[in-house]
């Protein structure tokens, strides 16, 4: 075992990495959005408004159940493997996988018997509250789902982590396998009848999330097995698991509110047409942020094995490179949105939704701060230092959910637009400063020439 990081190595790593990190994100992005425009096609506008409602449930149920643990597995496994702790290794992973089924069944009840509340009385959905024991189900597949492929990521196997990701790490409908087997059920569903209903949908998304969670298990179990000790190693307990995963979860709950609650709010306040709308033009800001997306796919374990070894000095310039190869496309990415958005998501969903052409240009230039701002978030929860996240989080959602409310009263998904955009370049600012503050290490894109070399020739 390779308990360190050489210059060479690192760019084996990070190449090998990468390359299944942007195949992997590309096929998923475009899968994605082709999978959203046949539904925008097969469902009404008001279906799919509360369809996107039901995936943002679950999305929130995925968080909460896994209880902050994928991305504590994979600090927790990089470490442990870095220094051959083989012993140790196979104990997170156990203890994790237990805490990650009391989640999955904890959080799974509660929304089955709290969902039928909150779709009629926070919702007003009749629609949503038809599908609670479904959404409950895909919740717990979620869960496991999202737990079992960041462990193969804190083994820095980022093919398996990016085909059998969950909601968090292959976007909000899954990983890349769920994906295309999502996408080739409503392929043959289109060519068959041209329409359906919400249950029908929800009903695929669960079977094509089954057969990803079952194939990551067994791959894990094998990966596990071959973890055998030669000496005898300190055990990790649950306390030191949850310790470390519980401010991940709070974060994670905060990153959720300004990912998603401008959805809940929307259509707690606004009808679930426009729901719709916004959340089409959201989708399509995922290839603003892809560049960054991919990169923080691959950094997790490597950040976490070099902090803990104190090689900052080699670090740094590795993550201000990789966000400086991830801004430009992304700089070339928001121009086409700023000047044919509304076509494009003409094309991509149908005309109804050209309507949120200004919504997509304000929500993909405060993605494109982030990408400048690097993976500031990252390094902040991988070196330790997750309650400093937790409160820039805190502070952030609390601004946007007190402007998103007064802004969609009067004006309506543009008004919650201008808000959500405004809390994303904040936090990234505050972000980055904390980062160097906290860990020596700035993130942000650097257009030195000298620094590009420096990360690409250090031994």
């Amino acid at each position: 075992m390779i308990g360190y990081l050489g210059g060479s190595f690192l760019r084996r790593r990070l190449l090998s990495g990468s390359t299944w990190a942007l195949g992997g994100k590309i096929g998923a992005a475009v899968a994605g959005i082709v999978t959203n425009g046949l539904l925008a096609r097969m469902l009404s506008p008001q279906e799919f408004g509360a369809y996107f409602l039901a995936l943002s449930i679950v999305t929130l149920g995925a968080v909460v159940g896994s209880l902050g643990l994928p991305k504590t597995v994979v600090r927790f496994v990089a470490e442990n493997m870095g220094m051959n702790r083989l012993g140790r290794t196979r104990r997170v992973i156990s203890t994790v996988l237990g805490l990650g089924v009391f989640g999955t069944v904890g959080v799974s009840l509660a929304y089955l018997l709290l969902g039928d509340l909150v779709s009629r009385h926070l919702f007003d959905s009749s629609l949503l509250a038809a599908v609670t024991g479904l959404t409950a189900a895909w919740i717990a597949i979620a869960v496991v789902q999202e737990i079992t492929a960041e462990t193969f990521r804190g083994f820095h196997d980022v093919r398996l982590a990016t085909l059998l990701g969950g909601l968090a790490t292959g976007g909000k409908s899954g990983g890349l396998l769920m994906r295309i087997l999502l996408l080739g059920s409503l392929i043959l569903l289109w060519v068959k009848s041209g329409e359906a209903d919400l249950a029908t949908i929800m009903l695929i998304s669960i079977g094509s999330g089954s057969l990803s969670v079952l194939l990551s298990v067994l791959l894990l179990r094998s990966k596990v097995s071959s973890l055998v000790p030669q000496v005898a190693e300190d055990p990790i307990s649950p306390k030191e698991v949850l310790h470390d995963s519980i401010p991940i979860l709070a974060v994670a709950l905060t990153a959720f509110v300004l990912q998603s609650a401008d959805i809940w709010i929307l259509g707690a306040l606004r009808s679930q047409e426009e729901v719709a709308v916004y959340a089409a033009a959201s989708r399509l800001v995922t290839f603003v942020a892809m560049p960054l997306l991919i990169v923080n796919l691959v950094l997790p374990p490597i950040v976490a094995e070099m902090y803990a070894q104190g090689k900052t000095a080699n670090l740094e310039p590795t993550l201000r490179t990789f966000s400086t190869l991830a801004g430009v496309p992304s700089m070339v990415v928001l121009a086409g949105f700023m000047m044919l958005g509304g076509p494009i998501l003409g094309v991509v969903y149908g005309d109804y939704y050209r309507a949120g052409a200004l919504v997509l240009v304000l929500l993909s230039a405060a993605k494109l701060v982030a990408v400048w701002s690097g993976s500031c978030g990252l390094v902040l929860q991988f070196t330790g230092h997750q309650m400093s996240m937790l409160r820039i989080s805190v502070l952030t959602s609390s601004l946007f959910i007190a402007g998103a409310l007064l802004a969609a009263q009067d004006y309506g998904a543009v008004g919650v637009a201008c808000v959500a955009a405004a809390a994303t370049t904040l936090q990234n600012v505050i972000l980055v400063q904390v980062a160097k503050r906290k860990t020596g290490m700035w993130t942000h894109v650097s257009f030195s020439l000298s620094l590009l070399r420096k990360a690409l020739s250090k031994r």
